[in-house]
């Protein structure tokens, strides 16, 4: 089994996709995620196209939903829980026919990319919440290093987030 550290943010899962598809050209075929490391196991070099989507615990029925992707020929393969969720990886042989795209229409795209830039902004505001009052506390003791050491860390985070959204949003409007 090969590992492979590798990070994607939620704005470029599309990237993620490519990638998944390059290495499985190269005989290393996508097993799961863990801990920021890809997981491969070595078989022989393949077409095959990977997806990504994102299932949240209000969006139906997960049976029902895997079954839909089932009948148009992507095999789930492997699932992240997150935020209330789960990302879900297909993969598709390249000779399969049908669609090698699993949105097939721009408003379903939209769908998930609004879906994801909610789910992520409210996770964004409960952790600049939660540091708020660990700043106070940093400034109470009197503790710089506290205070900058978490000043950068909020702002690294500020940034991330912001930038997965302004990333999000200007998908949308390219859709649109």
């Amino acid at each position: 089994m090969k590992k492979v550290f590798k990070i994607f943010t939620v704005d470029n899962f599309e990237k993620e996709e490519i990638y998944l598809s390059k290495m499985a050209k190269k005989g290393w075929q996508f097993k799961k995620y863990q801990g920021l490391k890809y997981y491969f196991e070595k078989e022989k070099p393949q077409d095959i196209y990977y997806r990504i989507d994102y299932h949240g615990s209000d969006d139906g029925d997960k049976n029902e939903y895997l079954q839909l992707f089932r009948d148009s020929g992507w095999e789930p393969i492997f699932f992240l829980p997150i935020l209330d969720g789960e990302w879900v990886y297909f993969k598709k042989n390249g000779d399969e026919p049908g669609s090698t795209e699993i949105f097939t229409d721009a408003s379903s795209k939209i769908q998930l990319f609004r879906k994801l830039k909610k789910r992520w902004l409210r996770f964004a505001m409960f952790f600049v919440c939660a540091f708020i009052p660990l700043l106070v506390i940093s400034v109470i003791l009197r503790n710089p290093v506290l205070f900058f050491l978490l000043v950068v860390i909020l702002g690294a985070n500020i940034f991330l987030y912001g930038k997965m959204a302004l990333n999000l949003t200007k998908k949308i409007q390219e859709l649109q």
